[in-house]
C-alpha cells in the first residue's frame, strides 16, 4: 500500500493501554512524512531528468546525425573543392590555349592576307590568261568552221553522187530481176528436158540389164542348138 504525504499527516490511531508514547509517533509521522516528501520532490526530479535525458538522448541522435550530415556535406565539398581546383586548372589551361589560339589566329589571318593577295594576282594572272586563251579558241572554232562548211559542200556533192550511183544500181538491180525471171524459167525448161531425159536413160539401162542379165543365164547353161541362136539374137539385138 502506497502513502501519500498528506494520508500520513492525517493519520490516527486508536489508542489503547499502554500504548505509544503520542508525542513519539507523531515524530516518527513527521519524519517519515518528511521523507515521503523529498522522496516526492526527488521521484519528479527524477522523472524530469528522465525527461531530460530522453530529450537529451534525442538531441545527442540529432546531432550525431547533423554531425553525420555535416561529415558527407564536408566530404562532398571537399570532393567540390577538388573539382574546383581541377576546374581552375582546366581554366588555367585553357586561358593559355585561349592565348596561344589568338597568336595563331593572328598568324593564321595574316598569312589569309598574303593568300588573299597572292590568290588576286592569280586570279588576274588566270583572267588574262583565260582570256588569250578563249581568243585562240574562237580563231580555232572559226578555221574549224571553215573546214566544216567545206566538208559539208563536199559531203552534199558526194551525196548527190551516191544519189546517182543509187539510181543507176536501182535500174541495173530491176535488170538483173528481169535476168533472174527469164533465168529461171529457161531453168525450169532444162529441169524439165532433164528429168525427161533421165527418165528415158534409166528405162534403156533397165532395158540393158534385163537382156545382160538373160545372156548371161544363156551362157551359162549347157551349149545346145537353142542356147547358141538365142544367145546370138540377144547379141544382135543390144548391138542393132
Amino acid at each position: 500500500m502506497h502513502f501519500k504525504p498528506k494520508d500520513i499527516r492525517g493519520l490516527t490511531f486508536r489508542r489503547r493501554l499502554f500504548g505509544y508514547r503520542a508525542g513519539d509517533v507523531k515524530d516518527f509521522m513527521r519524519h517519515v512524512v518528511e521523507d515521503y516528501e523529498t522522496y516526492q520532490v526527488k521521484e519528479s526530479e527524477i522523472v524530469v531528468c528522465q525527461d531530460e535525458i530522453v530529450q537529451l538522448k534525442q538531441i545527442i541522435q540529432t546531432q550525431e546525425e547533423t554531425n553525420k550530415t555535416l561529415n558527407n556535406t564536408i566530404q562532398q565539398l571537399n570532393k567540390e573543392n577538388e573539382r574546383l581546383q581541377v576546374f581552375e586548372a582546366e581554366i588555367q589551361e585553357l586561358e593559355k590555349m585561349k592565348e596561344l589560339a589568338q597568336k595563331t589566329a593572328d598568324v593564321v589571318q595574316t598569312e589569309a592576307k598574303l593568300l588573299l593577295e597572292e590568290a588576286k594576282q592569280q586570279k588576274d594572272k588566270l583572267i588574262q590568261e583565260a582570256e588569250a586563251i578563249k581568243m585562240n579558241q574562237l580563231l580555232n572554232l572559226q578555221i574549224e568552221l571553215g573546214e566544216l562548211v567545206n566538208e559539208k559542200d563536199q559531203l552534199n556533192h558526194q551525196l548527190a553522187s551516191k544519189k546517182t550511183e543509187y539510181f543507176e544500181l536501182e535500174l541495173q538491180y530491176e535488170d538483173m530481176v528481169a535476168t533472174k525471171d527469164r533465168v529461171s524459167k529457161e531453168a525450169q525448161v532444162l529441169k524439165q528436158e532433164f528429168l525427161s531425159l533421165r527418165s528415158k536413160l534409166i528405162q534403156k539401162y533397165a532395158e540393158g540389164l534385163d537382156e545382160f542379165i538373160e545372156e548371161n543365164q544363156l551362157l551359162n547353161q549347157p551349149t545346145t542348138d537353142e542356147s547358141t541362136s538365142n544367145v546370138m539374137k540377144l547379141t544382135s539385138k543390144r548391138i542393132g
